[in-house]
């Protein structure tokens, strides 16, 4: 049995694929599996597997299109490995030492069930590096569910964790990286961090998160299924950030508010402070223009 599983989900991406494994067969690490499954309704990235030759790689053409989460899915429920480092085929290892650093960091701390790293934000245009906050390190080992109030951890290629049979949960959609990381994280809140960044993510305009406008419903209802799930109404910050970003910034009324154990009057104050934020401004604006006619 490997000792991690390099999980890599793909849809008719092949140039993408080619980078990421050449990366992978660039790793120092050696003791790993790649397993592929594809949704791609061409056989280019079946064709490129054959051509590295590497019984490493398991490759599943699957025979019908899973779908973005279904597909994730699929190619972690086929893993072997002791770790789980999910890799969406649009990113790559940053260094030949990358994924030696993520094994060293469960390796190194036997209690975590979690780690992560800082990584580079690459488009064909630019590249910076993505890093957390200074404050997020610590508010996230006070209490994990505060990964809701923003995730800092980053995208999944970003993580490697213990197989424990957590997987992305089908019913999320728009935050299913948030849902992955609420779930490992109250299965398991110890976790390490690394401010190297051993993973680059490829940027484009194409990506699953691009095709939600900015006030999409689905949205709502993403979060609001966490919210639920993790009954995150017990966190106060939790609770405040849901009430000012998604019930009040969504339009919800005082009914939703009042079924996610939040008072009327918490309510209420929220959604005056959103309009005088939101209306004041342009109430100046107005004025502004009338004075100056």
């Amino acid at each position: 049995m490997p000792k991690v599983s390099v999980c890599v989900p793909t849809y008719n991406n092949v140039k993408e694929v080619k980078r990421l494994l050449l990366s992978v067969r660039e790793q120092s690490y050696t003791d790993f599996e790649v397993v592929i499954t594809d949704d791609s309704d061409n056989n280019e990235i079946e064709e490129l597997v054959r051509e590295f030759s590497d019984n490493r790689i398991h490759y599943t053409h699957n025979s019908e299109n899973l779908g973005h989460i279904y597909n994730w899915n699929a190619a972690i429920e086929k893993a072997q490995g002791e770790y789980i480092k999910i890799m969406f085929s649009d990113d790559w290892f940053t260094y030949p030492e990358s994924l030696a650093e993520f094994v060293e960091m469960l390796d190194g701390c036997p209690d975590a069930g979690l780690a992560f790293s800082n990584s580079l934000q690459v488009s064909e245009k630019t590249s910076y590096k993505r890093k957390v906050s200074e404050a997020f390190i610590p508010r996230l080992k006070e209490d994990w569910r505060h990964i809701f109030m923003g995730n800092e951890i980053g995208a999944p290629s970003d993580t490697i964790y213990r197989r424990n049979g957590i997987m992305f949960d089908e019913k999320s959609n728009w935050a299913s990286d948030v849902e992955l990381y609420l779930h490992l994280l109250q299965a398991n809140p110890r976790f390490v961090h690394t401010d190297k960044p051993l993973v680059s993510i490829g940027l484009h305009e194409e990506q699953y998160t691009h095709s939600f406008s900015e006030r999409d419903e689905r949205i709502f209802q993403d979060y609001l299924f966490m919210y639920r799930k993790y009954c995150l109404w017990e966190n106060k910050g939790c609770r405040e950030f849901f009430l000012r970003e998604y019930i009040i910034r969504f339009g919800k009324g005082a009914k939703t508010a009042k079924a996610c154990h939040i008072k009327a009057s918490a309510y209420w104050i929220a959604r005056f402070s959103y309009l005088c934020r939101e209306l004041l401004p342009c109430y100046i604006r107005a004025a502004g223009r009338k004075l100056g006619s």
